[in-house]
């Protein structure tokens, strides 16, 4: 069997209705196999009907010739050196090495569980040996029932992708990596056949490399480099599928963290730059809405800053409850040791904000990766005045002016520059929260960074303060007149004038209570007058100017 060399234009006619849908799939190039098969299947609500890539007339072993196997201690690999799936064998030697790698780091060091394969593989339809994990090397873009495996005619742009027997035990699964880090583009598809016992097979020539958005080199040169990462993030889902079924319940951090895992296993090839850009641009989304991708630096966060077994303790709790919110699980997880959700979510969005040009403004032990320099700067947005996002499980950063808090239910840091260095101030009162403000008017800059992630316990608005006061004082006539902090136990304030005469009883539900300007000076006229929470207790002055 051999590849023709004569011209594919006449023998495009040849293709199917298959090859040409694979040819106009939207290339979303450089992503992994699994989660884009989890996505599709997820979208359809079930598994499609299976159907060939290959013209019915050729069969999937018209496209390769002999199939080779190689064992270590933990894996079979299964490969062919001719036809269209041909990969070489200094590619299976360094494939060899990269999974024994995985497997020692995320099972033997981290104490992961240990997944289960296949009894016979996907491709090649080979037999499995007991014990041994199997792994295809293949060209993925022409894969046997490639809706078997990836839900869709084409990856258009895959490492490799993890395959569970979804339909039998999800637990037993294989990994089929990509045979050389080429895949078919979006535009400008070739075409080619094969030769086969006087038949012509045609197929679709990967022509375009995967690349390496950091440093820049083709994965398709430095096939080493692309191994190494695809070992470690594709073995992580195959063990991911020993604590729950990824395509019954769907989770952002299915990816998040295989992506993780890979820059913690081979931090030296940051193919998680990739993704980068985007997530940057995503402040004031929820984590969950954003690229599943991107929130690696989440996992690399809690990787480097709370310990290294975090992840085996959140997969631990999606055994024991699968389909569970991920901020439960990880407010779960961390609540084990002793950490609030709130104040550890709040540091990573605070490590975040120092990324790109702005690390240098922060200690290097702050940092979420030393690769944070490295990163795309995060979008801080410019306000005078303003009212922080609400969104949960978001962070958004803002540069200078002043926030309107009374709604906002979160925790918030500013950082105060000067000299090039940042001074990071907690915003615990709405006294630290003037003085703040009345120092940026020193600083070179000022930038404010809010969080919030709810849990099932309420968290009360932010506005407190040692003594319970009433902001501006004096009141000018404009804007609202405040009260702050209301306690739970009462419901209502009292103002009254200063000859003790009750001029209004309000009703309150949170912490700060607001009025606004109009009712204000409706009820009081220009003079000193005293509030309180509730019909009795200790009273507090303000004064009205206007």
């Amino acid at each position: 069997m051999h590849a023709s060399a004569t011209p594919a234009i006449s023998r495009a006619l040849l293709l199917t209705a298959t090859i040409l849908a694979a040819a106009i799939v939207p290339a979303q190039a450089h992503k992994c196999g699994t989660i884009f098969s989890i996505d599709n299947f997820q979208k359809k609500g079930k598994a499609p009907i299976s159907a060939r890539s290959t013209p019915s007339f050729c069969e999937a072993e018209a496209y390769y010739d002999s199939v080779y196997s190689e064992e270590t201690e933990h894996f079979q690999i299964f490969y062919t050196l001719s036809g269209l799936h041909a990969t070489t064998l200094p590619f299976i030697d360094s494939l060899k090495a990269s999974l024994e790698n995985a497997f020692e780091f995320e099972v033997d060091k981290l104490g992961m569980r240990k997944p289960q394969g296949r009894d016979t593989t996907h491709h090649y339809r080979q037999a499995v040996k007991a014990g041994l994990y199997p792994i295809e090397v293949v060209e993925i873009d022409f894969l046997r029932d490639p809706y078997d495996v990836l839900k869709a005619a084409s990856c258009n742009g895959c490492f490799g992708v993890t395959h569970p027997d979804y339909k039998k035990d999800y637990r037993k699964s294989q990994i089929i990596i990509d045979n050389d880090f080429y895949y078919v583009p979006e535009s400008g598809v070739t075409t080619d056949t094969v030769d086969v016992g006087g038949k012509s097979c045609p197929y679709t020539v990967s022509t375009e490399p995967l690349t390496n958005a950091a440093y820049g080199y083709s994965y398709a040169e430095e096939w080493a480099k692309g191994i190494r990462v695809t070992a470690f993030h594709e073995f992580y889902h195959a063990i991911q599928l020993q604590y729950m079924d990824l395509f019954k319940y769907s989770t952002f951090w299915t990816e998040a963290s295989a992506v993780g895992i890979e820059e913690a296993g081979a931090p030296d090839i940051d193919d998680y730059f990739f993704h980068i850009s985007t997530f940057m641009q995503e402040t004031g989304s929820s984590i969950d809405r954003m690229s599943d991708y991107g929130v690696s630096l989440l996992f690399i966060d809690l990787y480097n800053h709370i310990d290294k077994f975090f992840d085996r303790n959140i997969w631990e709790q999606y055994a024991k409850h699968p389909g569970t919110p991920f901020e439960e699980v990880l407010k779960a997880v961390l609540g084990q040791k002793g950490l609030d959700i709130g104040n550890v979510f709040h540091d990573f969005a605070t490590r975040l904000s120092f990324s790109g040009i702005r690390a240098a403004a922060i200690d290097s032990s702050e940092w979420i990766s030393p690769d944070q320099p490295r990163w795309n700067n995060p979008l801080i947005r410019t306000r005078e005045s303003f009212e922080p996002d609400t969104t949960n499980f978001a962070y958004s950063f803002f540069r200078g002016g002043i926030p309107n808090i009374k709604d906002f239910k979160g925790k918030i840091t500013a950082a105060l520059f000067q000299f090039g260095k940042a001074e990071l101030r907690k915003v615990h009162t709405t006294a630290t929260l003037d003085s703040i403000v009345n120092d940026s008017f020193a600083a070179d800059s000022l930038t404010w960074i809010f969080s919030r992630i709810d849990t099932a316990k309420y968290i009360p608005i932010l506005v407190r303060d040692s003594t319970l006061r009433a902001y501006p004082v004096p009141w000018r006539g404009s804007g609202q007149l405040c009260f702050t902090p209301l306690p739970e136990s009462k419901n209502f304030i009292e103002i009254r004038n200063g000859r003790g005469e009750l001029v209004m009883r309000e009703p309150y539900t949170r912490a700060a209570h607001c009025i606004d300007g109009d009712i204000i000076k409706s009820k009081m006229k220009p003079g000193v007058y005293r509030f309180r929470a509730g019909s009795s207790g200790k009273t507090e002055k303000f004064i009205v100017v206007y």
